[in-house]
């Protein structure tokens, strides 16, 4: 007995180990991506000679480092999944049911692998290149899809057979409903899927409907119950042979595209500012400027959050950064507490308005419209919804008295707080004005503001070099929950495209005779509904490929739409009960998540009269864009 756990001891240390080295080398390869794409910069403004190589080195880099994670982000529990359900489940049922979803996401992971491997020896055997301008043999980036999956599949195996030990050592339990009690929940699960399974071969539609949202509220993991719903369909409507050649091939081209390189590298400037503590200096500095108006901590919070989403994709990271600072300093004024956190948690939502934004960066790489433009349309209705949430602060400090007024700071305290504060402050600027003057594209943008936050953090001695490798780490975890996600909808929609989902339905609304504004009405209020019970990410991969063609075929701006449903994103980050803010913040306030909501809800509201003020003027969204197109 004991040989035999100091043998499996022995396995999970070599498991640990392969798995660090994954995650380590995926950070670095991140970091690589910036490097070369400031490189291709330089090569064109100092040596004026472009390069025709560095776009598709960050593209293979970005594929192999996503699918080489995922093994990883499994081990440390990171894969988004909804647990409406689960959460209701006791400790023993809750290991029951991980096994459960284990099981499944291994499916998928099995046939992930399996066809993987076929599809890079394929790559290999006959000499495969690139069709990009960089001619390169292509079986060493897609040797990345099979050992990806491997390293997944270890880990699930090893996570079932830790979850069967638990069993077998943890006491009976009692179950509250009949639905927690997994002798009666795994049956309707099993059965479930069958009808969903025998679905597909009566209508793929159908089939594809019942099995995502099975699968999904069964709480398997996002990125693995849209895949399954993809793959399925490949199988039971098109055939093995089909499965098997388009299961790898969409996987691996679902993260081709440029716009989704630039996710990480902005990703891994927030984290670095975080993890440097500059956003300490960013609040300041707001404090220092506007702290002694009614409400200026408060007011001070908001522009801290709007400068920190100016270099930040994340509302969950801008919520964090900016509340460990914030909510101190609130509570030692005597602020209303349901107005800290409702503040902080509608403050946090702007990561994903003000660019560069994480939704912009997936509604370009699934709608192809320019991530450039998407950037820009953000600024004007971020900066209204931000100038709101001042007002509302404003309002309620002076209506209740319920804060302590700041001293008016002097000019030298403000001064040299801003000199402090510039450091962090440059980043947006690069960013944002790279993008609009021209000199850098998206891409060029993230990589020169990666570049740039590392240069000045190590400089300032704000980060030691030896701390840089945990920044990588928390980089790749935060960009890889959301890339695998993108992997496993990219199959569903492929699935979708291959049924003519969108088309049909573009048919549909068009034969109901329905008025355009009617139509926007309805698919806000779905949007509103979806956001309640899912992740942002994976609300906006499931409807866009069929949304996105009907917004077109209606005569509306896609540029537009973008900003309606970023705005409908941030209400649902604030809507319970799977809105991630009402958490962080709850965690970080160390109060109930009910105190959250309860202070979140004028900030809701907020946001409602800021979609429908862009949705009654478009052009507050589409006039810096179509700037960009005059230059």
């Amino acid at each position: 007995m004991n040989e035999s756990r100091e043998g499996f001891n022995i396995i999970n240390k070599i498991i640990d180990k392969l798995l660090y080295a994954s995650i380590y080398l995926t950070g670095l390869l991140i970091a690589i991506m910036a490097v070369i794409t400031c490189y291709e910069v330089a090569s064109r403004y100092i040596f004026n000679v472009p390069t025709n190589w560095t776009a598709d080195l960050a593209i293979f880099l970005l594929i192999f480092s996503t699918f080489l994670s995922m093994g990883y982000l499994q081990k440390e529990g990171k894969h988004v999944k909804v647990d409406l359900l689960i959460s209701h489940f006791s400790p023993r049922a809750t290991i029951i049911w991980n096994i459960v979803t284990s099981t499944v996401s291994l499916i998928f992971a099995l046939a992930l692998t399996y066809h993987g491997v076929n599809y890079t020896y394929q790559a290999f055997a006959s000499h495969e290149y690139s069709w990009s301008m960089w001619r390169v043999i292509t079986w060493p980036i897609k040797i990345g899809v099979p050992i990806g999956g491997a390293l997944l599949i270890i880990q699930l195996i090893r996570e079932i057979i830790v979850d069967y030990h638990a069993i077998k050592t943890s006491e009976p339990q009692k179950y509250f409903t009949y639905l927690t009690n997994p002798i009666i929940a795994i049956p309707i699960f099993l059965l479930l899927l069958v009808v969903s399974l025998y679905l597909y071969t009566i209508s793929g539609a159908a089939g594809m409907v019942a099995l995502m949202f099975v699968l999904l509220f069964a709480g398997v993991p996002i990125y693995s119950a849209l895949g399954l719903v993809g793959a399925a369909g490949y199988f039971f409507v098109f055939g093995d042979s089909f499965l098997s050649a388009s299961l790898p091939a969409t996987a691996f081209r679902s993260l081709d595209s440029y716009s989704l390189v630039c996710l990480p590298l902005f990703v891994m400037v927030g984290v670095v500012l975080q993890y440097s503590k500059v956003n300490e200096e960013i609040f300041d500095v707001s404090s220092k400027w506007v702290g002694h108006w009614p409400g200026g901590d408060g007011i001070a919070t908001v522009i801290a959050c709007a400068i920190f989403a100016a270099v930040s994709t994340s509302s969950v990271a801008t919520a964090v950064t900016i509340g460990l600072v914030a909510l101190p300093a609130l509570a030692a004024r005597k602020y209303n507490k349901r107005l800290s956190y409702g503040l902080l948690a509608g403050g946090g939502t702007l990561g994903i308005m003000i660019p560069p934004s994480g939704s912009m960066i997936i509604y370009s790489a699934v709608t192809e419209e320019s991530l450039g433009k998407l950037f820009i349309a953000g600024i004007i209705p971020g900066i209204i919804i931000a100038a709101a949430f001042i007002l509302y602060v404003m309002y309620f400090c002076n209506k209740t008295g319920e804060y302590e007024r700041k001293r008016k700071a002097t000019w030298s305290e403000r001064l040299i707080s801003t000199r402090k504060g510039a450091w962090g402050l440059l980043a947006p600027v690069i960013i944002m004005g790279g993008i609009y003057s021209g000199i850098f594209t998206p891409l060029e943008s993230g990589a020169a503001a990666v570049i740039y936050v590392i240069a000045m953090v190590l400089f300032r001695s704000k980060l030691k070099f030896s701390d840089l490798p945990q920044a990588f780490i928390q980089t790749t975890f935060n960009s890889t929950m959301v890339l695998s996600i993108v992997v496993g909808a990219m199959l569903m929609g492929d699935f979708m495209t291959l049924l003519q989902v969108p088309t049909k339905v573009v048919q549909y609304v068009q034969t109901l005779g329905l008025s355009p504004a009617y139509i926007i009405v309805a698919l806000m209020i779905i949007y509103v509904i979806l956001g309640m019970f899912l992740e942002v990410i994976s609300c906006m991969l499931i409807t866009l490929p069929i949304v996105y063609p009907l917004i077109i075929s209606l005569g509306y701006d896609g540029i537009w739409f973008a900003v309606m449903v970023t705005i409908n994103m941030e209400m649902a980050l604030i809507s319970p009960p799977v809105g991630l803010n009402l958490y962080v913040i709850a965690s970080v306030a160390k109060t109930s998540i009910f105190e959250v909501v309860k202070g979140v809800v004028p900030f809701f509201l907020i946001m409602v009269a800021g979609m429908l003020l862009i949705g009654f003027f478009p052009i507050l969204s589409t006039w810096l864009p179509s700037l960009m197109v005059a230059r």
